[in-house]
């Protein structure tokens, strides 16, 4: 009998003890401590990310407030002349004059169409949004086009052109 029970504590069968098969209780602490520094890592971040938020915006808007350009500094027959001699056009545009005769041309083309809104009388409206910005359109009668230019930053940016269905009259 002593060579069976000898046999069986050398043997590679699965053992009922609970503790065999779990971490020591060194290293579940070691992961607790891990989380939980983990968490306190996150929510720290959490409260500074939140201070910079709230510290960030009022310093942007009071920016974005002292460098809004005034309504004056609006030049509507300097801007249309600069969209249609075509110097907001990305380089790769195919429609943008690259030679010097086709700017010339181009820029030709811009004073004489700038000239005859201007004398037409093209409609500039300019809209101040809560003093941080400004948004100024130019509806050419003309050629019935809405041009819209953002004002931010102490400079007036293009931003785009859309056409404006004319009004149509019956002839009866």
């Amino acid at each position: 009998r002593s060579d069976n029970t000898s046999s069986r504590s050398g043997s590679n069968s699965p053992s009922n003890d609970p503790n065999e098969g779990s971490p020591a209780p060194s290293e579940i602490s070691t992961i607790a401590l891990s989380l939980l520094g983990t968490f306190v890592a996150a929510r720290c971040l959490a409260v500074v990310s939140r201070l910079a938020t709230a510290l960030a915006a009022p310093l942007a808007g009071f920016y974005l407030m002292s460098t809004c350009p005034t309504n004056e500094s609006f030049d509507a027959k300097r801007e249309l002349k600069r969209v249609l001699r075509g110097d907001y056009k990305a380089d790769t545009d195919p429609s943008k004059p690259k030679n010097f005769l086709e700017k010339a041309f181009a820029k030709v083309n811009a004073a004489v169409e700038a000239e005859a809104a201007a004398f037409a009388g093209c409609n500039v409206e300019i809209i101040d949004l809560l003093g941080l910005v400004k948004l100024a359109s130019i509806n050419n009668s003309i050629t019935k086009t809405s041009y819209y230019f953002l004002g931010a930053v102490d400079k007036w940016r293009y931003i785009m052109a859309k056409d404006f269905p004319g009004k149509e009259t019956k002839n009866d």
